[in-house]
């Protein structure tokens, strides 16, 4: 496991699965058993972090796998706050975008896209951080 590019597949793939996946995060169940899972990626990562082949230019590559981690941290606090706020659940919105119309039930708002951007964005800015 001292390859950079598994840790980087690791974390961004299943950061990537889960952002696509969002809908069936709605079941405790299933959000709960993930996020174990997660938890478990993350830990995987933190405990190879002192591995010198993982070390990049800039950071290293073991960061990658606090993604999925973070990503259902930040998809529990933006959803519970979008149903505090907008009373309904949370939809994301696609790539560029062009009609308000493409939600399921209700029109699309900008809470939607900012719920979609942050959920995306912020585990990689996070992780910047460190």
């Amino acid at each position: 496991m001292n390859d950079q590019m598994t840790y980087i597949l690791i974390g961004g793939i299943g950061q990537l699965a889960l952002w696509l996946m969002y809908k069936i995060l709605k079941n405790p169940k299933i959000y709960l058993g993930l996020f174990g899972l997660t938890i478990l990626i993350a830990l995987f990562g933190y405990l190879n972090m002192d591995r010198e082949s993982l070390k990049m230019v800039n950071g290293n590559a073991a960061y990658w796998t606090f993604f999925p981690l973070l990503f259902m941290i930040y998809y529990w606090v933006f959803r519970q706050l979008f149903l505090k706020i907008f009373k309904s659940e949370p939809l994301m919105t696609g790539y560029m975008q062009t009609s308000w119309e493409q939600g399921e039930y209700r029109k699309l708002h900008m809470g939607d896209a900012m719920f979609t951007i942050l959920t995306l964005i912020l585990p990689f800015v996070t992780t910047l951080i460190f």
